[in-house]
């Protein structure tokens, strides 16, 4: 075992590096013992990170009774999608269409719709399986009110 300097790191001649100060293996000059490997918690080769909700779009518009979000592009790989919104009053409701346009002029189509009262707290439009390209979200109120609105995939 060859000693670099004081301090530094100790190799022998299995090629074992060591994280002990070099005083550790003063003594060792013509022994067969080994350095202990330090433990280093290496991923596997395609582990990757948990999966959590990204938002993509988050803006408030309004006041109005029909308002709508503009068109956004589903991140490649992303097959869950919701739509959060909340409005403000407690005098109306507010139905919130989460919508993705077709190809070759086939139109629009409404993937889910749901409905809530305007309180302030938000309510979830959420699909699974997405599979389209551009998608939008309509907001239908009783009421002018102003939406706040988050457009989150999962991946």
């Amino acid at each position: 075992m060859k000693l670099i300097a004081k301090g530094a790191v100790a190799l022998t001649s299995a090629a074992v590096v060591s994280l002990l100060p070099a005083t550790a293996f003063a003594g060792t000059a013509g022994s067969s013992k080994t350095a202990p490997v330090a433990d280093v918690e290496i991923n596997a080769p395609g582990a990757s990170a948990q999966a959590r909700w990204y938002t993509l779009r988050h803006e408030a518009l309004g006041p109005g009774k029909r308002l709508s979000a503009g068109i956004w592009k589903r991140p490649s790989g992303v097959r869950v999608m919701q739509v959060k919104a909340r409005c403000w009053g407690n005098d109306s409701r507010i139905r919130v269409d989460l919508v993705y346009r077709r190809r070759y002029a086939l139109g629009d189509k409404t993937a889910k719709s749901g409905t809530w009262s305007c309180n302030g707290g938000y309510g979830i439009v959420r699909i699974h399986n997405a599979g389209h390209r551009d998608y939008y979200a309509n907001f239908i109120l009783d009421k002018k009110h102003t939406v706040e609105y988050w457009v989150q995939y999962y991946k």
